[in-house]
Order: C-alpha cells, then structure tokens, then sequence
C-alpha cells in the first residue's frame, strides 16, 4: 500500500484553481473533489500514480489534510482518506504509461548522444511546444554556491588559525 497526503488549499484565496471547500464538500460531493484536485495537482497526482504502480502496490491510499486554522501551520487534521487501485487510479485519471516509458526513452536517448558523458547538463522542456532540450553546461557555471559555501568555510578556517 502507498499513502500520500495532499493538503488542502485555501478556497477563499486568490489563484485557488476552484478549489472546493473540503470540510463542506469531501462527504457530499467526493467526486467533485477528487476531479478539482485531478485537474489542480495532476502531475503530482500522477507521480504519485506511476510510484504505486512501480512498487507494485495493490491500493493506493490518498488523505486529505487541513489545517485546523488556516493561519497556523502547526496543526492539521486529516479530514478523509479515499483508497483506489493504482491502475484504476490511472485510468481515471487519462494516465499513459506507455507514454511514460517512451519518456523516459526519449531522455535516455538524449543523455546517450551525446559524447563524452562526463560533465554537467540542464534538461529543459520549452513551456509553449511539446519539445525537450538537453544543454551541456560549461564547466564551474553551476557551482556559484558550492563556490561560496567553500569561501566562507574557508574564511572562518582561516581566522581560527591566526
């Protein structure tokens, strides 16, 4: 069995997708909630999905989680739990494995081409076409903060010293 918790967002909020009001909803209307929450969170969703199904799960079971007052971030309540089986769950929610997996080999491929190996890349998808692009980074471009964690460990190294 897998468990997740998706926390609850405030309805009343700016930007809240149509969030519905789960105290108020998730008895009554579950579906609605669960659909809400499909088109909100689906790749979470459906990360979550694929994780069952690789670890071969036989249910998959989701919380929905509040806070007892929204200004506090301290204390929730699980407000409901609803159980599916993985593969269910996927087909509910319009979910291709194969599609996955091709994926996966389409970044494989990418990573495969290109020669030498060795060195650091940033895989990016363009956010208006379905294209992946895969950048060789220059070398030391990245490490900026390793860069300056090491100064400043190195600093105080140095002053302990004197």
């Amino acid at each position: 069995m897998t468990i997740r918790a998706l926390n609850e967002f405030d309805s009343r909020a700016q930007g809240s997708g149509g969030a519905l009001d789960w105290r108020a909803k998730l008895v009554s209307q579950r579906g609605a909630v669960v659909a809400t929450e499909m088109k909100n969170n689906s790749c979470k969703l459906a990360r979550w999905t694929v994780q069952s199904i690789l670890s071969k799960s036989d249910v998959m079971k989701i919380g929905f989680v509040s806070r007892v007052n929204p200004r506090s971030n301290d204390k929730h309540v699980i407000l409901g739990v609803i159980g599916w089986k993985p593969r269910d769950f996927a087909n509910q929610m319009n979910l291709s494995l194969s599609n996955g997996w091709g994926i996966v080999r389409t970044i494989a491929d990418m990573c495969l081409k290109h020669q030498g190996g060795d060195g650091k890349f940033v895989l990016l998808k363009d956010p208006n076409k379905s294209i992946l692009r895969l950048y060789d980074v220059p070398a030391g471009s990245l490490d900026e903060e390793e860069e300056e964690e090491d100064d400043e460990d190195g600093e105080d190294g140095e002053e302990n010293d004197e």
